[in-house]
């Protein structure tokens, strides 16, 4: 049977509720697939977002989608798209999978095979535990060192490096043998706003943004990836109405004409506050549709913890099948992206092997490297043999509290990156002490004072920094022989003008904490530089 003959005889099969319902990628609280089964046997469902909060463990995953596919094929549906936050600095599995130290990290070295090799080990990782889709990479570029949710979820601010590391993941991850979703198109990057929480605004010429933003996209298109998903921002330049996700300005002429991406337009989940505070569920969707989305994604259950979520996602989906009956939404619409869904399924996903067995510590050794390699002096160095090391760390036991988010979406890493760094400085010959602010002598003459600064990308929340970088500022007036350990990005070191030694892992994940502490006790060399071109 041709291709394109199967695909028609299948969605001719299907009635509108299917049809709609294939197009929808939802997500459902715990760890049992029978919270899917209804959306599978009555709407078809096309796929689901997993998270932390679905599975915590291997195991945990291989009973959960192994559990799904029993019920796809016991309904003779065609495969879940089953996609997964598996990005480095978030993660999912996360205390088992090896995340990597993040895209940061990554982006560091000018080489991107770090980047190629990492993220091949998160595609075999990924579909070992039965998962087909990583929703990364991130290709948005930090133009604005106060963004609060993409930070080191990026490869960095330079658009040319950006591209290469992002072409290099997408690589990495078909040689996974899994799909690439790129993120979060057209750029993420040059916003102060979080759009878990309301719309930002991105007021630059198309000619700017091809030049910058959009340069990492076209690299992630150029090397194969099979998904883009939207942002939910407004780009007035270009349309001065909608946000990307709801604009055919930006999904059809941008994004298809101009660029040439031909594979599946996802949206960013649609109950995040951006969506939330400026439209109605239904209307969000069918302008969605109507723009170009070829899939909506429902994923924040993180800001609903109410037992109606699954409910509240099947009336959305009954707004659109009731748009499609009134003649507001053409059906012809949602049969051209089902032809997308089921060309893909078919192409793609039906023939991917999962559950197949995977080296763990190899893994692991390709995610040390990358951590190793990203550890750099930023500003000054100094070689800490035979000094003695007073070691403080800079964040308060309070800024902790929601290092782990309810749905487990974000890091979801249950340790903080500082005792990662101690249990490995415990390993070394290092001479030091651990030490609080009350304990510090007076002038720490006989060796260096260090202090521990972290960082954690939260979505529509804050990793309360403020304690810490005032401690730091304090410190850095009191003593001339200061080393800051910065287990994050080195954007705060703009905020420390006095900081002469500072050290950084461009990343807070337990690998990176690690590469740090043996970097700081002189078992490995730090290199000097920054991923990042904003700081000195």
């Amino acid at each position: 049977m041709a291709a394109e003959t199967q695909v028609a005889e299948l969605i001719a099969g299907w009635t509108l509720k299917e049809k709609v319902g294939q197009l929808f990628i939802l997500a459902f609280p715990g760890k049992s697939a029978e919270a899917a089964r209804k959306m599978v046997a009555e709407y078809n469902l096309g796929g689901c977002y997993l998270s932390q909060d679905n599975a915590e463990t291997f195991t945990e995953a291989h009973q959960l989608n192994q559990s799904l596919d029993v019920i796809v094929k016991h309904h003779h549906r065609l495969p879940l798209l089953l996609g997964v936050d598996q990005e480095g600095a978030w993660g999912v599995l996360v205390g088992e999978s090896t995340t990597g130290p993040g895209n940061l990290a990554l982006g560091v070295p000018d080489t991107v095979t770090g980047t190629e090799r990492m993220y091949q080990v998160i595609g075999d990782e990924m579909r070992y535990a039965g998962f087909n889709c990583i929703l990364g990479p991130c290709c948005d570029v930090n133009f604005n060192p106060e963004s609060p949710i993409i930070d080191t979820r990026s490869f960095g601010d330079q658009p040319k490096k950006v591209s290469a590391h992002s072409a290099a993941a997408v690589r990495g991850l078909h040689q996974g043998n899994i799909t690439a979703c790129a993120k979060h198109f057209p750029g993420h990057g040059d916003t102060q706003g979080d759009t878990h929480r309301d719309i930002p605004r991105v007021d630059k010429s198309y000619d700017e943004l091809k030049a910058n933003d959009l340069a990492p996209f076209q690299a992630a298109i150029n090397a194969g990836v099979d998904l883009m998903m939207t942002s939910h921002i407004l780009y007035p330049q270009l349309d001065d109405t909608y946000p990307a996700t709801l604009s055919s300005v930006i999904l059809q002429q941008v994004l298809r004409k101009d660029m040439g991406f031909d594979g599946i337009i996802i949206s960013d989940s649609m109950n995040m506050g951006a969506i939330q505070h400026h439209y109605t569920p239904v209307e969000a969707a069918v302008r969605a549709m109507q723009a170009g989305i070829t899939m909506i994604m429902l994923s924040e259950e993180h800001y609903d913890h109410s037992e109606a979520y699954l409910d509240k996602q099947l009336a959305m989906i009954h707004g659109v099948i009731d748009a499609v009956k009134s003649g507001e939404l053409s059906e012809q619409v949602i049969d051209t992206a089902l032809q997308k869904v089921v060309r893909f399924k078919l192409d793609k996903l039906l023939p991917m092997p999962l559950f197949h067995k995977v080296s763990m510590p190899a893994g692991q050794i390709v995610a040390r490297n990358a951590a190793e390699a990203a550890v750099t002096w930023v500003r000054g160095g100094v070689k800490t043999s035979g000094q003695k090391l007073y070691v403080i760390n800079a964040t308060p036991a309070a800024s902790y509290h929601n290092l782990m988010n309810p749905r487990g979406i974000g890091p979801n890493q249950s340790q903080p990156a500082y005792e990662a760094f101690i249990q490995t400085l415990r390993q070394t010959e290092a001479v030091w002490q651990e030490v609080s602010v009350d304990q510090l002598p007076d002038s720490c003459s006989d060796g260096y004072l260090v202090v521990i600064t972290e960082n954690h990308p939260l979505p529509g929340e804050d990793f309360d920094q403020v304690q810490a970088q005032q401690l730091v500022q304090q410190l850095s007036q009191d003593f001339s022989n200061l080393i800051v350990v910065a287990l994050r990005s080195p954007y705060d070191l703009l905020r420390y003008p006095s900081v002469s030694h500072y050290l950084c892992a461009h990343s807070s994940r337990p690998e990176s904490a690690a590469a740090a502490a043996r970097v700081l006790a002189g078992d490995h060399a730090a290199g000097h530089g920054c991923a990042v071109s904003r700081v000195d």
